[in-house]
């Protein structure tokens, strides 16, 4: 039983309590006044249990949209589409290439989102390790934090 409907049953049996002669019609209006009061408050306690439902499926909702949009096994998955990262000698702009672009022996030429300008990669420019890389090849990702 909820706050309300106890707080209905408490003023019943204040009314109750007066001990009014059950024909009077103050007895008549005390009662309808209880009844509706007690109607009232069930609705209410109807719309609460709603209302907590709803919020318990919003929240398990957001946690479904939170689970498919970061979710951490995709981001393995990933992984294995690695994008190395090469910059434009022109403007020093980030060019992302594929890596199955990089696997091909031929040259790869690509427009510049900064200069515009064709810039062309060889697979030779790639660093196999540049995490220890020194950085003097041509168009290094270990230059990529300068």
């Amino acid at each position: 039983m909820g706050y309300l409907t106890e707080r209905v049953s408490y003023l019943r049996g204040l009314v109750d309590g007066i001990k009014l002669d059950e024909n009077s019609p103050e007895s008549r209006i005390f009662g309808e006044i209880i009844e509706l009061l007690d109607d009232m408050a069930s609705s209410i306690e109807n719309i609460d249990e709603k209302q907590n439902d709803i919020s318990e499926e919003l929240a398990d909702t957001q946690e479904d949209l939170y689970d498919f949009l970061y979710d951490d096994e995709d981001a393995d998955e990933d992984e294995d589409d690695f994008i190395e990262e090469f910059r434009c000698p022109n403007c020093g702009e980030i060019l992302p290439v594929d890596e199955e672009l990089l696997e091909s022996d031929e040259e790869i030429t690509l427009d510049c989102p900064g200069c515009g300008e064709k810039v062309t990669i060889s697979t030779e420019d790639a660093c196999d390790d540049y995490d220890d890389c020194d950085g003097d090849c041509d168009n290094c990702p270990a230059n990529k934090d300068e």
